[in-house]
């Protein structure tokens, strides 16, 4: 029994010893201080530093739609028969002159036509004036009172014929010469041919295109525009177009807005008149800056932005020219080297600047 009454004590010993050893080496048994801010020195900004407020001003907002440079005049060339193409002579880049011969069709249908109908024509003149001739001696006749009324009537009847077979046939030959005509592809106006559908050895049907034709005088861009930006808009009026394809800009007047906004992108489709340029061609990518009202920015001078890795940030001067660190978040460079403070500062605040370099 002693011998458990020892051993339960050296254990409680032990225990103890361990736990004032933890305590004293923690500092339980040092003075404590109890908790409050410690207050560290703040840097001044030296008195000939040079500072700059920062600024609210209101700007115009634009907005980028992206398009296409297109034609104000496009045309599709096609046949007007049914016809074996024989040559196509122009390809597509070519510039062409209006009344061009630009496809050739196989002539020999409508030329053995167009010899029937003047055949045809021929022996319906010949009628013609054999009718003509009879009705006048008939009428001799009958004012003598040899013949009788019928057989007046039957020859003005036969003359009647006779006349309308005329007319039929010198519209069936206009219609084969027409058609004949129509053998030879005439280019209806001048321009830059975009499209070669066709080629020789293909039948070409009406309707059918076999060539696309554009104008380069007449190049605009068409532009799809939000709803709510393009009921703003009216026509004459002027936006800048941009051309990345050929590193230029314009400007170019409204010519048209399409009233009929698309149902799925509510948008209205813009189009605004370029300026010539020989450089544009149908197709380019273009941009148009679409005014899209005003809003106001915070603008501090450039050379007040540090980084550090890519965090950016700005030494604000506060009150008795205390220096604090403040990270900003960035947006648009302006053209007088200042730069949108999108969040960090306050309309109010200084911000200061680097020392001006004397070398």
């Amino acid at each position: 029994m002693k011998v458990v009454i020892r051993r339960t004590i050296e254990v409680l010993v032990g225990l103890a010893v361990i736990v004032v050893a933890v305590l004293w080496l923690s500092g339980g048994f040092g003075a404590r201080i109890s908790p409050a801010p410690v207050e560290t020195a703040s840097p001044m900004a030296p008195d000939d530093a040079a500072v700059a407020p920062v600024q609210r001003t209101t700007t115009d907002v634009t907005e980028w739609a992206s398009g296409a440079v297109a034609s104000a005049i496009q045309t599709e060339v096609s046949s007007q028969i049914m016809a074996r193409i024989e040559e196509v002579r122009v390809s597509a880049g070519d510039a062409v002159q209006a009344g061009q011969t630009l496809v050739v069709l196989d002539r020999q249908e409508p030329l053995a036509r167009a010899d029937q109908a003047r055949q045809a024509l021929a022996g319906a003149q010949a009628l013609f004036d054999l009718a003509e001739t009879e009705l006048k001696r008939i009428e001799q006749l009958f004012d003598r009172k040899v013949v009788t009324r019928q057989n007046l009537d039957q020859a003005i009847a036969s003359f009647t014929g006779a006349t309308a077979d005329v007319d039929r046939l010198e519209r069936a030959l206009d219609a084969a010469e027409a058609a004949l005509a129509y053998t030879e592809i005439r280019a209806p106006v001048e321009g830059v041919v975009v499209d070669r559908l066709a080629e020789p050895g293909e039948m070409a049907s009406p309707g059918l295109p076999l060539l696309r034709i554009y104008d380069p005088a007449a190049l605009r861009v068409e532009v799809p525009v939000r709803e709510t930006l393009a009921v703003r808009l009216a026509t004459g009026q002027r936006l800048g177009i941009e051309v990345p394809a050929r590193g230029v800009t314009f400007d170019g007047t409204i010519e048209e807005i399409v009233p009929f906004a698309e149902p799925g992108a509510r948008t209205l489709l813009v189009k605004v008149a370029l300026p010539g340029d020989p450089g544009l061609y149908a197709g380019l990518f273009a941009r148009v800056a679409i005014p899209a009202g005003q809003r106001e920015q915070l603008l501090v001078p450039l050379t007040a932005i540090n980084q550090v890795g890519q965090l950016d940030f700005v030494t604000t001067v506060g009150p008795e020219r205390k220096l604090r660190r403040r990270f900003v978040t960035l947006g648009e460079l302006m053209a007088d080297d200042r730069i949108e403070v999108l969040s960090g500062l306050t309309v109010g605040e200084t911000v200061l600047l680097p020392p001006v370099s004397t070398e």
